[in-house]
């Protein structure tokens, strides 16, 4: 169900439910998105920084035995690992679906990545702000540094572009960038249901945070669970929401505390 942004009650408003849920659970599943969720948004990709208060509480909740706690982002999985570098932790990168880092796609899919690339490093120029960031698999192309008219502009040009290779490739538009990756990936959701639907998770309480469009399909994941958007209120499937990072950190201490 989609709520609108007036009626997504504050997380720590429903604490006492929500508390009561977590010492029911012998098991609990925590899904995190980085970039909005764990850290706050930078300028440029490489210049977020964990918290030292955040980086504590995880590891805490890492070494619990009856918690599993993943990260899952349209970041590649080795920058989540580095950035993050906390063990006993599942990183899942490209939207959940880099899960061992020895992940390939087929080439005929390379291709059509590589063609769309070089096809947009010419059309970008023209759009002020708008510069795209290559990974291995997929590449994203930044709005953030661009004016609100210009990132509309830049939005139809990237979905112009990716239509011409048919089925193999789609966007995923996200609140500060456009992503174009194979549609062999999947989405969040779908990441979220493979891992739930292992024999060792089936039965446990899924809670995911995330702020960002690529989150709802994680939050309709765990229906059954707790779903946190973070950030400015919006429509969501989301459950429930928080302010920002800082508040995330803060409502994983809680849990922990509870777990602990």
């Amino acid at each position: 169900m989609i709520r609108s942004r007036s009626v997504t009650p504050h997380l720590f408003a429903q604490w006492g439910s929500i508390a009561r849920r977590i010492r029911e659970n012998k098991r609990v599943v925590m899904f995190l998105d980085f970039d909005g969720t764990l850290v706050r948004i930078a300028p440029l990709p490489e210049s977020v920084r964990l918290e030292d208060g955040t980086r504590k509480v995880l590891k805490k909740l890492a070494a619990h035995r009856n918690v599993t706690l993943a990260v899952i982002s349209g970041r590649q999985r080795a920058e989540l690992q580095r950035f993050i570098g906390i063990r006993n932790m599942k990183y899942m990168g490209l939207y959940g679906w880099e899960v061992s880092g020895r992940e390939r796609l087929p080439f005929p899919v390379r291709l059509a990545l590589v063609r769309t690339l070089v096809g947009l490093l010419a059309d970008l120029p023209a759009y002020p702000g708008v510069w795209i960031e290559p990974k291995r698999n997929s590449f994203s192309v930044h709005l953030k540094g661009a004016r609100s008219d210009t990132q509309r502009k830049a939005r139809r040009k990237v979905i112009k572009r990716v239509g011409s290779q048919g089925k193999t490739l789609q966007v995923m538009s996200n609140l500060r960038d456009v992503e174009i990756a194979p549609v062999s990936i999947g989405d969040k959701g779908l990441a979220v249901r493979k891992l739930l639907d292992g024999p060792a998770l089936r039965g446990a309480l899924p809670i995911y945070f995330g702020d960002d469009f690529s989150d709802e399909s994680g939050f309709a994941a765990v229906r059954r669970g707790i779903s946190v958007l973070v950030g400015k209120r919006r429509a969501t499937r989301a459950q429930y929401c928080l302010r920002g990072p800082a508040e995330v950190t803060a409502a994983l201490s809680r849990m922990e505390e509870m777990i602990r």
